[in-house]
């Protein structure tokens, strides 16, 4: 059943990625990608991985804000490695189920509902600031008074509502939710920073609103695991985004597939911790933790 899911996945992204690549002209892509700056292209990398270490540390923020002894260091290697994990290892054991199985065998003692809900959480912090950026981007882009009302009135009650959940379901981070709210704003904007290296390596200075939307709309969409990784989605999203927007289809489709490019090549440097790895023990737990384990086993 696992690698039915993977091979289900696979077939997914090879369909999405057979009708994008039908609906444009890849010699223009080509031409686009052989014609890039390359040097702006390697710097792209930057501001992605810059991104992947805000998410590591929003994650040990909750944590450590329920007295998990994580530190930033062993965050760091825990999502390093599930990054790697989630892009391919077939089967239903991704990224998030992998963090899940670490945490539980080095942090028995909290429970796996404390650390499920924390990892969830995470997840529904990254989801928020996606929809809230992306909202206001589009008050900006089509300055239309009756969208920025609409975004408005969903923006007051939703704010609530992420409050009274925090505080129902994980009030351990509600101290910590600003923290992490602006962690999470740094990972969304570091990787706009991603796209827009792209958009320029290209020398298309122009519409960065149009793509920095319809960066974060196929982000939403990527959320979904509808494919590996979500190569594929975030290429329909381009394509379909680009005709409504207005701005050119090959630039839009070629930003993608260039994004996609990084996030599997990072995810690929994941494999290093894997086969460095001398021991099951996470880098960076603190000796009261250690402790712990070891009276529980």
């Amino acid at each position: 059943m696992r690698y039915l899911k993977w091979l289900a996945k696979f077939f997914v992204t090879v369909a999405l990625l057979w009708w994008v690549f039908r609906r444009i002209d890849l010699e223009s892509v080509s031409q686009a990608i052989g014609k890039a700056d390359k040097l702006l292209l390697a710097l792209a990398f930057v501001p992605y991985i810059a991104s992947r270490l805000a998410g590591a540390v929003r994650l040990t923020t909750v944590l450590q804000a329920h007295e998990i002894g994580l530190s930033h260091y062993g965050g760091l290697h825990l999502n390093w490695i599930s990054m790697f994990y989630g892009m391919f290892l077939p089967g239903g054991l991704g990224g998030d189920a992998y963090k899940l199985l670490r945490l539980k065998q080095h942090f028995p003692a909290h429970g796996t509902m404390l650390l499920t809900r924390i990892l969830l959480w995470d997840r529904i912090i990254g989801f928020v600031m996606l929809a809230l950026l992306a909202g206001v981007i589009a008050m900006f882009r089509f300055d239309d008074f009756l969208l920025i009302g609409l975004i408005i009135a969903l923006a007051l009650p939703g704010g609530w509502a992420l409050w009274w959940s925090a505080k129902k379901w994980l009030p351990g981070i509600l101290p910590v939710i600003g923290r992490v709210l602006l962690l999470s704003f740094g990972v969304q904007a570091f990787q706009i920073i991603c796209t827009g290296f792209l958009l320029y390596s290209m020398g298309e200075y122009g519409h960065f609103k149009d793509y920095a939307l319809l960066f974060l709309i196929s982000s939403i969409a990527t959320v979904f695991p509808l494919s590996i990784g979500g190569i594929g989605v975030r290429e329909l999203v381009y394509l379909r985004g680009s005709v409504f927007l207005g701005v050119l289809e090959p630039v839009a489709v070629t930003v993608s597939f260039l994004f996609d490019i990084i996030v599997t090549a990072t995810a690929i440097t994941g494999a290093v911790l894997v086969i460095g790895q001398r021991s099951d023990a996470l880098p960076g737990i603190s000796s009261g933790e250690r402790d712990a384990e070891v009276v529980l086993e």
